[in-house]
């Protein structure tokens, strides 16, 4: 070297082809011969060797896959052909098992290759096949480390000299950097074919199962080691340095490995299964998901169970696959075993956190300040659209159909979609801007889905234009999990299903991103704000304005409806959470776990009442949620929409190692405040309204109510819904200044409720409290007897004056207008009956039915006429008062006659308090 520097040209003609010739004549017997090259296109579509087609060991006479033998061996003719194990046995190293060894006897550095090389492959083995994700920079810091492991660890070959074997630089572990690997002059091919197999087992983890370093080092470190894996990483790849070359010289290889490791069944149907099939299997069966007793029944031997009945397995596992929002089954099996094992320590997810009480406003209907704030989010109402959450049947509350067709009460048995529908089109009528239209999103589930497209088309979408409704159907469900290892349980009664549980409305937020939805009612529809609501919550709609009113003037992101809550009631509270400098979060904190966290972080007493409230700071969730459009956008984008999930097993155990039912991973649309960043983040709020206005949802069966009535909670049932709903009416107008009785608790299949009076006013005539001012323009004249009825639609009706003692239904034609003015209406009315044996569901779950006897209606029509017997009184104005004349004495003319009436300046001064001498007072 020293003679030959600075001397190029006569390094170029004589030593370079010296080396060219060292390398052709010793090179060619002394190096590990390399495999034959093919393309990514050469690779076999279907991911295994059949059994007739695998090379077989002429020391143990196995047919086993490519993977386990050399490629020089695979080169020789079959009868001298030795798997690794075989080959290493009659070499003594692990050099000659590669077929060109030096011979030289097993070390410690073979061993540790040996272990090394398995650590590594463990990943690559288990899903190879499915690569193609992004490393992020976590993956790569772990690849790094594991492909300097292995090359540490690589014997002395002919490509390095004694003097250049590796040696241990990190405490003598045998571990290092990729740097130090280098200095140490490891062959570059040989370490970067290590690393190349390291990055691919990390990247493939990358993509099924999140990118928590956690789960990527179990991935690549800590999965079971596979004997067969020990091939995938071996000297003989130390060839040229070609990336594309050995990830599909690996690929192949194990491909053959993973198909012949399938349970029998299944890789007899394997052929037959689509590419995307073939991978969701192999990666289910193998490290580290190892659902394998999936397909442990199918017996290839006899037909016992129909390739029919395979497919529907393989399809609902496709379809399970497709709706995680994580990774898929291979993640959601990775984040199950993370959460299972956190839930059986013990460990509390809040540890850590401070509470504090959170922005926001408690309001009381009727008050000045109600008003106030309402009149700012009136305008607001024209650019909101709607996501309902309704995935449920009403089989719980013993409905065959589903939820949303209930009717919400019996004076109109208005459905609740129905009803909903209607207050969009009253907000789009009176506040949108000329031709916008009120976007409705409705989230369906595969029970749900083709009965809700159904009863919109039988009705012509209750009036909404078929580009106005977007459904977005929810998965099946998620695996449910019978252990800790997140082992995906099977139908007790069909082999071929798995057994699914919901995942929780938190896929809502997934779904409106997914399709686009909310992001198109952002850019494309000029929409601010998104209005989630459930599926029999009568009440929703109340206070809408209030909270919109809200969430303009305290810039929030997030605004919670919430209810007054009283300390350690059992309901979750909001509460602000600060963990550090800039680190909030503002979410519903449950009943159970707030009063602990408060004891845990200085307040002595937990959670009490305000003195001056006689409620907790922290008031009720009842998921009734307002998002403004621009930062949930963003949010949904980062995010993909996956909320955080948690696990609640019951344990059978003291131990926690066995449920007493399967269990499945959870998500609620409630903690979308866990994925918001920086001032988004803070800008998380509530709005609290008593619940006799806002909330009153129909989801217990009857005898369950009666239960929790009997404790003190709302039932819940449709019988409480109704009355609910008839009494925010009430109290709405009392508030105003109407006279409305209240009718004595009647009790209705063992449910206690106010049966009346029974006011329906429909969303065409009000649709938020501020609109009854206008439309009751004299209250102190309205008078409603506690058995009446009343039922009010269409927006030209003004009611001026009426007393009410009995049934009165005013209907106004669309274009019409009409007053009602010293109307008195008496008859018999609307009576309930109870009835708790029909054969009607809407009839028995309430345990009454309505019984019309008489009923005055009134129909104001757009040509003018008044149908229903009724002309409606002039206005009468109020009698002026003549204006007086007064004449001071002294001053009137003789033809004027002074005013009797009013004392003269003289008479009002006399302390008597008499008209001059005379006694008229």
């Amino acid at each position: 070297f020293f003679f030959y520097r600075g001397r190029w040209h006569i390094l170029q003609f004589e030593l370079l082809p010296l080396l060219l010739l060292h390398e052709l004549c010793f090179g060619c017997s002394l190096t590990y011969p390399q495999p034959d090259r093919y393309s990514r296109a050469d690779i076999p579509q279907q991911p295994h060797l059949p059994p007739s087609t695998m090379p077989t060991c002429c020391d143990c006479s196995q047919d086993l896959p490519k993977a386990s033998f050399a490629k020089s061996q695979l080169k020789k003719k079959p009868a001298a052909r030795r798997c690794l194990p075989c080959a290493e046995k009659t070499s003594g190293s692990i050099a000659n098992a590669a077929g060109g060894g030096s011979g030289a006897p097993p070390s410690d550095a073979a061993a540790s290759l040996k272990d090394a090389a398995k650590d590594v492959a463990k990943g690559a083995v288990a899903v190879a096949q499915t690569a193609g994700a992004k490393v992020s920079q976590e993956a790569k810091k772990v690849a790094d480390k594991a492909a300097a492991e292995v090359v540490h660890a690589m014997p002395q070959t002919p490509f390095n000299s004694p003097e250049a074997a590796p040696r241990p630089t990190n405490g003598g572990n045998g571990k290092g950097s990729a740097d130090e690997a280098k200095e140490l002059r490891i062959p570059d091919r040989a370490g970067k074919s290590a690393r190349v197999v390291a990055e691919r087992g990390v990247e493939v983890m990358q993509s099924v199962g999140g990118t928590e370093t956690a789960r990527i080092v179990e991935a690549v470190v800590g999965a079971p080691a596979q004997e067969e894996a020990v091939g995938i990483v071996r000297p003989e790849l130390a060839g040229p340095a070609d990336d594309d070359f050995v990830v599909v010289e690996i690929r192949a290889e194990v491909e053959s490995d993973l198909a012949s490791r399938l349970p029998p069944g299944l890789r007899h149907v394997l052929p037959t299964l689509t590419e995307a099939q073939r991978n969701l299997v192999t990666t289910l069966c193998h490290p580290p998901c190892n659902q394998a007793h999936l397909f442990a029944s199918w017996d290839d031997a006899t037909a016992t169970i129909s390739t029919e009945r395979k497919m529907a397995l393989i399809a609902q596992l496709e379809e399970m696959d497709r709706s995680y929002p994580t990774g898929g089954l291979a993640g959601y099996v990775a984040n199950a075993r993370l959460l299972l094992e956190k839930s059986r320590r013990g460990e509390n997810p809040l540890e850590g956190w401070r509470p504090e009480v959170p922005r926001g406003e408690a309001f009381e209907v009727g008050t000045d300040r109600w008003a106030a704030v309402e009149k700012k989010g009136l305008p607001l109402l024209g650019r909101c659209g709607f996501v309902l959450v309704a995935g449920g049947l009403g089989e719980r509350l013993g409905y065959g159909d589903i939820k949303i067709g209930l009717p919400t009460e019996l004076a109109t048995e208005t459905k609740y979609i129905q009803y909903y529908i209607e207050t969009i089109l009253a907000y789009q009528s009176r506040y949108a801007a000329p031709g916008t239209k009120l976007p409705l999103c409705i989230m369906t589930s595969g029970d749900t889905n083709a009965k809700t497209v159904a009863l919109l088309k039988a009705n012509a979408n209750f009036g909404l234009d078929d580009d106005q409704i977007t459904i977005v159907q929810q998965g099946q469900g998620v695996p449910a999990l019978s252990d800790n290892n997140a082992t995906i349980a099977l139908d007790p009664d069909d082999p071929c299903k798995v057994l699914a549980k919901p995942h929780g409305h938190g896929d809502i937020h997934a779904l409106l991103h997914s399709h686009g939805v909310a992001k198109r009612w952002l850019s494309e529809q000029g929409m601010q704000y998104a209005v989630f609501f459930q599926d029999t919550n009568g009440l929703a709609f109340h206070c809408l304005p209030l909270a919109l009113g809200v969430s303009d003037e305290l810039g929030l992101a997030m605004n919670s409806i919430a209810v007054p809550r009283k300390a350690k009631q059992a309901i979750g509270g909001i509460a602000k959470l600060v963990k550090g400098p800039g680190e909030e979060r503002t979410i519903n904190v449950e009943y159970n776990q707030l009063d602990p966290l408060l004891r845990a972080t200085g307040h002595a007493d937990g959670d009490v009442n305000d003195p001056k409230t006689g409620y907790s700071p922290f008031p009720g969730n009842i998921n009734q949620l307002l998002f403004t459009l621009e930062p949930y956008v963003a949010a949904l984008e980062r995010t993909n929409g996956a909320m955080p999930e948690f696990v609640n097993p019951k344990y059978a155990d003291a131990a926690k190692t066995v449920f007493k039912k399967p269990t499945r991973l959870e998500c609620m649309m409630q903690d979308f405040p866990t994925v918001l960043e920086g001032s988004d983040a803070a800008g998380v709020g509530f709005t609290s309204v008593a619940a006799d206005v806002c909330f009153s949802p129909v989801k217990n069966a009857t005898k369950d109510g009666v239960a929790l009535q009997a404790k003190g909670t709302h039932p819940g049932v449709a019988a409480s819904g109704e009355a609910d709903q008839y009494g925010a009416v009430c109290d709405i107008l009392r508030a105003l200044g109407c006279s409305i009785e209240e009718a004595a608790p009647a009790t209705y299949a063992g449910i206690s409720v106010i049966p009346g009076p029974q006011i329906v006013l429909k969303p065409s005539f009000v649709c938020c409290p501020a609109e009854y001012a206008t439309k009751f323009s004299d209250p102190s004249k309205v008078k409603i007897s506690a058995t009446s009825s009343l039922v009010v639609s269409g927006s030209g009706v003004t009611i001026e004056s009426l007393d009410l003692n009995g049934a009165l239904v005013i209907e106004c034609e669309k274009g019409a207008t009409g007053t009602i003015r010293n109307l008195a209406v008496k008859n018999k009315g609307w009576i309930k009956v109870a009835d708790e044996s029909s054969a009607d569901e809407t009839i028995k779950m309430r345990g009454y039915y309505m019984k019309k006897e008489e009923t005055r209606t009134i129909v104001f029509k757009k040509d003018g006429t008044i149908e229903g017997d009724y002309i409606p009184s002039p206005s009468v104005e109020a009698p002026q008062a003549p204006k007086e004349t007064v004449i001071e004495r002294g001053t009137e003319d003789a033809d004027e006659v002074p005013a009797l009436d009013k004392p003269t300046a003289e008479e009002s001064a006399e302390e008597t308090g008499l008209c001059a001498s005379c006694v008229i007072l």
